[in-house]
């Protein structure tokens, strides 16, 4: 473990979590849908609720809102906005709450298992670049902390269901003079209970947006290790990787249903970007008309 963490500073503030086809929108029966659509000019959040076929408009604000992610009860909701805030909003209605952090720019939030706290990625930028750490912030103290430092910018984090782990993206620069750069993305795994941390896979494919199934056994994640970003799903030991789609555009951001049994995700080409769903074992895959016939861009799904 040392040697896999050579040159790397990783501080980890432990934590004790105790054949397609079209599909009218009420593919989310099973559960609650959130997502960000542009259907005029910028990005706002919208829920589509169990049993129903018209998605409801959340946000209407001049800023883009990016990321949501539900609460485990379904409840509530926590998402970023473009000018860094990050924010938490209860699906029951009423205004929505902004998180009392120090000025900076923060998004990708994922709650705790026992929504306690909110995990985050905290960007800074220089004139050099670019760098990005995990932080934690609790809803009973208002307090922020460090959960994961370590070399290279961190993001996309997901805990698990059982709050034991952490899966979240390393991305590394590697430059060779004459022949330009590279940026490699990797998955990583660290536990909250011992500090152990390692990269799911070994290799030069870029690998991003982990997502836990609810059982905590598998990881879907995009990579584009066949060429093309597609969606795929491993053991948590990144032992047996499995590629689930194929076909046109990048896919992107998978979201399990509630069940287990089906993967939201997002599709995208040149001019457009959609949801589709696919089933884990059929390897089925349908196109999720949120928006009935209208061309609506849809990104950053979350599924409880």
């Amino acid at each position: 473990m040392i040697d896999r963490l050579k040159g790397t500073m990783l501080w980890l503030l432990t934590v004790s979590l105790i054949a397609s086809h079209s599909l009218p929108a009420a593919a989310s029966s099973r559960g609650t849908l959130v997502f960000v659509a542009s259907p005029v000019d910028n990005w706002e959040l919208f829920v589509l609720r169990a049993g129903a076929t018209v998605p409801e408009q959340l946000t209407t604000t001049p800023l883009d809102e990016r990321a949501p992610a539900l609460s485990p009860d379904g409840k509530r909701v926590a998402y970023a906005t473009s000018d860094g805030s990050l924010w938490v909003m209860s699906l029951d209605g009423g205004a929505a709450t902004r998180l009392d952090l120090q000025p900076g720019s923060y998004g990708y939030p994922a709650w705790l298992p026992d929504a306690s706290g909110i995990v985050y990625t905290s960007y800074e930028y220089t004139p050099g670049g670019e760098d990005a750490d995990l932080f934690l912030f609790r809803f009973a103290t208002a307090a922020t902390g460090l959960f994961v430092l370590q070399t290279g910018p961190q993001d996309y984090a997901a805990v698990s269901p059982d709050g034991g782990r952490v899966a979240y993206v390393t991305s590394v620069a590697t430059t060779i003079p004459g022949f330009g750069s590279t940026v490699t993305q990797q998955l990583w795994l660290a536990s909250l209970r011992t500090g152990a941390a390692f990269p799911l896979f070994r290799g030069t494919a870029r690998e991003t947006r982990p997502a836990w199934s609810k059982n905590g056994r598998t990881i879907a994640f995009s990579s584009d290790r066949s060429g093309t970003p597609e969606i795929w799903v491993s053991d948590s030991e990144g032992k047996a990787a499995t590629r689930l789609t194929t076909g046109p555009g990048a896919k992107s951001n998978p979201a399990w249903s509630p069940d287990g049994t089906e993967i939201a995700y997002v599709v995208s080409t040149a001019d457009h970007s959609g949801l589709q769903v696919i089933d884990v074992r059929t390897k089925k895959m349908r196109t999720m008309m949120l928006f009935g016939s209208r061309t609506v861009d849809v990104r950053d799904p979350d599924w409880r």
